[in-house]
This record gives C-alpha cells, structure tokens and sequence, in this order.
C-alpha cells in the first residue's frame, strides 16, 4: 500500500491528459464512472456484483484503493482526461494460481524442510515465460488503442506500474515512443523469491541457468520471510518493513 500512497500523490500533483492504469480491462467503464465522481463505495459493489475480481476484494482493495481514492472526481477537474486500464485479466488469473502454487511449496518447505529443486526451477521458469508474453501482449496492446495518443508529441502521460515497468519502457522506446521511467518507492528491497524469479530471468536471457545452491539459499529465505514475517503480521506492509528494519534482506547478498 506505501507504493500506492505514493502512486496516489503522484496523480494529484501531475498534469497529463493520459493515465495507463494497471488494473483489468473490465474495470475500465467502472473507473470511468469512479473519475466522474461515482461514489467509491458504489465502486466496490459493482466490481463484486459483477464478480469482475476472483481474489478476495479486500486482499485486492488493499493494494490499489489510495489510487483509486486519487481518481475519484479527477474527470470532473479534468474533463479531457483519458483513462486506459491495460491489465489483461487472464495475466491476473494466472498470476493467483502461480501464487497458489508458490504458497504450497513454501508450505512445504516450512513443514518438512525439503525442497525440489526440479519442482521449484520448473515453477520459477513458467512464471517468468507467462510475464514475458503477457508484458509483450499488454504493451502491444497500449499500442493499439492509444497509437494516435503517442503520436502526438505533445500529449503527455501517466503509465503506472509494478516491476515490470523497465520492460515496458524497452518494449516501447523499440517501437519510436519517447518515455521515461520513474520509481516512485525507492530504495526498494526485493523478497527472496523475487530475487530469484529475477535473477533466473536474467540468467535465461543469458543462456545459462541458476544453480541449484543458489535457487535452494533463496528459496528457504523466502520461506522465512512468509513464517516469521508475513504470517504473525497484520498485514503486508508491517511484514515488509519490520523484514527491512531487522535486516534480513542483507542475508539474500550474503555468500
């Protein structure tokens, strides 16, 4: 949510006649109506009623709602303002089954101890190729309902996204775009296993592998990041920085 806050105060304080938005496409006549002043409540109902969002709306809400709450009536103050969200709901679908599928290995790990190397390599390796088409998929699309909007020099816009941001910013400057990446949460200090989803990516693009010892030392400081953090805490947010406030994060460059 700290990230969102600042996305959130970005939005308020920015001029532009734009706004890329990471949430999914289906969403996108819903926050059209948030921006026109729908009250936010009224928001939430809609997205469950229609069922637009299969995790839980509160696991969901918690993430995005300082950016939502930034969009409310923004269109009453900016008339001309185009909103475009880019998610593909299908990358979202997969991505909570991946998240399934890590939370049971980790699970594993905790109980027993072990981990499959093979199991985990496997894992690892499809949630990287299902980022890389889906980034591709989500950029081309940006490109074709917006190719007029980046021809215009003179339009400026808001793209807000996670960490795949750098890649879209590659994947668009190749196509003519001028664009410029800013990280609004810095410093930033990865998870385990995000370290190690992109270290592998960055080893694959290489045409080398990472090793097993690397991948085993990574995935059991993941596992102790969910059992001594995540889980005893409230939320996300205080398992995060209490990680950072204790310095664990320092043991993932340890060799």
């Amino acid at each position: 949510m700290t990230a969102s806050k600042r996305a959130a105060k970005l939005l308020m304080s920015e001029d532009f006649e734009v706004l890329y938005l990471n949430v999914h496409r289906k969403l996108e006549g819903l926050i059209e109506d948030l921006a026109l002043g729908a009250p936010y409540e009224k928001f939430i109902e809609q997205i469950e009623k229609l069922k637009l969002i299969h995790e839980p709306i509160s696991s969901w809400e918690y993430g995005i709602k300082p950016i939502l709450l930034a969009l409310r009536g923004l269109k009453l103050r900016r008339p001309n303002l185009r909103i475009i969200c880019y998610k593909n709901p299908l990358f979202e679908d997969l991505s909570d089954k991946n998240a399934a599928e890590v939370a049971a290995l980790i699970f594993r790990v905790n109980s027993t101890g072990k981990i499959d190397v093979k199991e985990w390599r496997n894992l690892i390796y499809k949630i990287i190729g299902e980022a890389d088409s889906f980034i591709n998929e989500e950029a081309n699309y940006l490109l074709r309902v917006s190719g007029e909007l980046f021809r215009k020099l003179k339009t400026k816009a808001v793209c807000i996204s996670d960490f795949s941001g750098k890649h879209f910013v590659r994947y668009l400057r190749k196509t003519g775009v001028k664009i410029s990446l800013r990280y609004i949460f810095t410093p930033y200090y990865f998870t385990p296993l995000e370290v190690l989803i992109r270290e592998a990516a960055r080893k694959l693009r290489r045409g080398t592998e990472i090793s097993d010892e690397r991948l085993i030392k990574l995935v059991r400081f993941h596992a102790e990041y969910i059992r001594e953090y995540v889980l005893p805490s409230t939320n996300y947010d205080n398992a995060y920085f209490k990680w950072l406030k204790d310095k664990r994060f320092m043991s993932i460059f340890e060799t």
